[in-house]
């Protein structure tokens, strides 16, 4: 702090002299000191008050206030007792430069007991309050504050300064306006804008500018902001002097001190140019949307993304209808997201020919929003639009056309593809077609059977073949399971379904017929009923109760146990529905957990508990795990029921037990623990430990070997190897020690400990127990007796 320049104005000189010395010792140089009671003051009356006085290079350093120029001064130190002493009044309000007395720091030495906080700041009267007593280290960092606060309030100013600059050379319209609409300040542009001098605009509200809808308008969102204080960005059109403008203002909240929002600050844009520019595209644009839309083709355009057709940024009305999309979905959406798997695969080949060309011509097949398909032809077009590549596609429907070209070839498709075996014969019984899966399954070629009655050596019955080819000519048709032989004699059975082929007078000009091999069915119907007789010995020996159920919840299988839990024989409860054996008032829990498992897809073998109702009306509770299946479409449920009265005793037992322990543990007055053998780790101490060791329980779940800690030196090593045992294994048996607990307050418990294993049926200790009585009162009453 050397070089600064200290006015001190106190009431006592030795007072004066002590603030002095602090200053100095702190690296401080005042350069007046100024005393009201004594003017001339002079090192002679210090060295009589036994004070000496020094200040950088010399003992003294009074100077004339007179000849004292106050913008040179940085800080003000003087007694409350002389603030309205008129001299220094004087003093101070004579400067030529009256505001540069105000802006000078002062610290006010107070007497005032409620003013003993050194930080308390007076805004006002920029002081800073110290009370009486204080020492040094107080008013140097007092000081300190003074100047820092200065400093604070020069770089403000500054600031602000730097910002009224700016705001005043600013090209856009720049004001303040507060709650009720005033005009706190507007800058340059503002006033040649609105073609009236800065000064007029203070004072005025918006309605004295602006017409009283518009002002209306911007007080709207003016107070919005102060009351949000959140800022916003508007548009709004504003006529001066009978001219339309637009602005794009953006207003903006101003805090207060109290960290309220007192105004705004609105920085407007004049927009006009680019919105006649807007509003000349928007009617450019209309007249080629008209176009655009009323075109009997779909048009659309899209980017290049990656070498493929990028998502759309424009479509017309006939796309849009097409697909069933609106055209704010198919803008998120690209050509290839409404094509399907075979069009997508020859996308690069027409991206590579549209780049060579800049145009290509091409079948896709386009699906719907709903997964309608729409065979289309699309002509690609490349062009560059504002530097960036971009296609245009004009999509036309040709499904119509396409249909009738794809319905035979779909039906020979299908036909080939079947699994099936197909085939078709003329009128006399001779072969002229037969799919892939005839030749597989038969073995022979079309022209081996293409002779009169040619396809009956494939029956192993041959007169059943003729039977069934004179039933179909005469018209009718057949239906049913036989048994055929193939080329290398193989006897298999098949399903055969013969239909005759009519012309448009329904004169039989043919037949056809459709075989399939059922020798895997066969073959599975049989492992089936073998698994089944499986199943159902299973079941019958099953302890527990098994139940199938359909859908509809009705019983369709029980085993005997059935009858054994429930009391039911398998012909009273079969067909029966499955609520029969729930009581009713347990039925709505009982269908939520079974809904449940029903809806979601389980594990197998999921268990849920819920209760049972026999025969003669006694209910018990089960368990029941539950597994749904199907087959040919329908869907079965199997239910395993146990009844689970006797585990439910039990754990009302152990629960009862447990309930008792607890209620012991917590009102016997001894200590009683459990504690693992192997790691030695406390698995459970009762309440009254706090009585004994003086400490939570939680402290000792926190710090296991508090309670060790907690004994005697003396005792220690005994009480460790009584309740643990030496090496972890069990000691010599003794039947109980005594020793000494240290309190954490200092006081010394005397207790009687108990300690003994808890083996299990392999003769292993697998717990050691303890039991701590409080004995202090008989050992001090004995010791009592000894003293007497």
């Amino acid at each position: 702090m050397s070089g600064t320049n200290i006015i001190l104005a106190m009431d006592n000189d030795t007072e004066a002299l002590k603030i002095n010395q602090i200053l100095s010792s702190g690296n401080c140089r005042p350069l007046t000191l100024f005393n009201w009671k004594n003017p001339q003051w002079e090192i002679s009356n210090s060295e009589k008050n036994g004070q000496q006085v020094s200040s950088g290079n010399s003992t003294s350093n009074m100077v004339d206030t007179t000849s004292l120029d106050l913008d040179s001064v940085d800080l003000i130190i003087m007694d409350e007792e002389l603030q309205e002493n008129i001299e220094l009044k004087t003093f101070l309000e004579g400067s030529n430069n009256i505001n540069s007395t105000y802006n000078i720091p002062r610290i006010l030495i107070t007497s005032n007991s409620d003013c003993k906080d050194p930080e308390r700041i007076d805004l006002k009267e920029k002081q800073i309050c110290l009370s009486r007593p204080y020492n040094p280290r107080e008013l140097l960092l007092t000081v300190e504050s003074a100047f820092y606060k200065k400093n604070m309030e020069l770089t403000l100013k500054e600031r602000e300064d730097q910002y009224r600059i700016l705001i005043e050379n600013a090209d856009d319209p720049i004001a303040m306006i507060n709650y009720q609409g005033e005009f706190l300040l507007v800058n340059k542009s503002a006033a040649i804008f609105f073609s009236c001098e800065e000064e007029k605009f203070l004072g005025k509200t918006m309605w004295e500018i602006f017409p009283q809808e518009q002002a209306d308008s911007q007080m709207k969102s003016i107070r919005t902001v102060i009351e949000t204080g959140t800022g916003r960005i508007i548009e709004s059109k504003t006529v001066i002097k009978g001219k339309e403008y637009y602005f794009s203002t953006n207003i903006q909240p101003i805090p207060v001190k109290n960290g309220g929002i007192g105004a705004v600050q609105l920085i407007a844009r004049d927009i006009t140019p680019m919105k006649k520019v807007q509003h000349a595209l928007e009617k450019s644009e209309e007249k080629f949307r008209e176009v655009f839309n009323n075109a009997n083709d779909g048009i659309s355009l899209h980017h290049i993304d990656n070498g493929l057709p990028g998502n759309f940024c424009e479509v017309n009305d006939v796309v849009c209808q097409r697909l069933g999309y609106t055209k704010e979905e198919l803008l998120l959406m690209g050509p290839q997201d409404i094509i399907n798997k075979e069009t997508k695969e020859k996308m690069p080949e027409v991206m590579k020919k549209l780049s060579l060309n800049k145009s290509a011509t091409f079948e896709a097949v386009q699906f719907t929003k709903e997964g309608k398909l729409i065979t289309t032809e699309i002509s690609n077009h490349l062009f560059d639009l504002q530097g960036k590549e971009m296609i245009m596609s004009i999509t036309r429907d040709i499904s119509e056309r396409k249909k009738s070209e794809n319905q035979l070839l779909r039906i020979l498709a299908g036909i080939e593809g079947t699994g099936d075996a197909i085939g078709i014969a003329m009128s006399d019984g001779s072969h002229f077609y037969q799919n892939k899966s005839f030749n597989k399954l038969f073995g022979y070629k079309v022209e081996e059977l293409n002779i009169p009655m040619g396809p009956v050596k494939l029956f192993k019955d041959k007169e059943l073949g003729r039977y069934i080819f004179q039933t179909i000519m005469n018209g009718n048709s057949w239906d049913g399971e036989l048994e055929m032989t193939d080329k290398s004699e193989r006897i298999f059975p098949v399903h055969i379904q013969a239909n005759a082929i009519k012309n448009k007078n329904d004169s039989v000009i043919g037949l056809i017929y459709v075989l399939d091999d059922i020798t895997e069915r066969k073959r599975v119907e049989y492992a089936l009923k073998t698994s089944e007789e499986k199943f159902r010995n299973l079941a019958q020996t099953a302890v527990d109760a098994i139940i199938i159920i359909d859908c509809e919840e009705k019983i369709v299988f029980s085993n005997s146990s059935l009858e054994r839990i429930f009391d039911y024989r398998e012909e009273e409860i079969l067909g029966e529905y499955l609520e029969t054996l729930i009581p009713q008032r347990h039925m709505e829990d009982f269908q939520v957990k079974l809904d449940f498992f029903h809806q979601h897809d389980r594990e197998l073998g999921n268990v849920f508990e819920s209760f049972g109702l026999r025969k003669d009306g006694s209910e018990f509770p089960l368990e029941m795990s539950l597994n749904t299946w199907k087959t040919e479409g329908d869907v079965y449920t199997t239910l395993i029921i146990r009844d689970i009265t006797q585990r439910k005793l039990n754990e009302f037992k152990f629960k009862m037990r447990e309930d008792i322990f607890q209620l012991m543990a917590h009102n016997i007055e001894e200590v009683f623990w459990i504690i693992d053998p192997l790691t030695g780790q406390i698995l459970y101490m009762n309440p009254a430990y706090k009585k004994i060791w003086g400490q939570n329980i939680e402290t000792l779940y926190q710090n296991p070997r508090s309670w060790i800690e907690s004994m005697h030196p003396e005792d220690k090593e005994e009480f460790i190897s009584y309740i643990f045992g030496k090496n972890g294994r069990t000691i010599k048996h003794r039947e109980n020690i005594e020793c000494r607990v240290i309190r954490p307050d200092g006081e010394v418990r005397w207790i009687k400990v108990r300690a003994f294993p808890v083996i299990n049926q392999n003769k292993e200790i697998y717990r050691r127990i303890g039991i701590a009585t409080d004995i202090s009162k008989v050992r001090n009453m004995g010791n009592n007796i000894g003293k007497q």
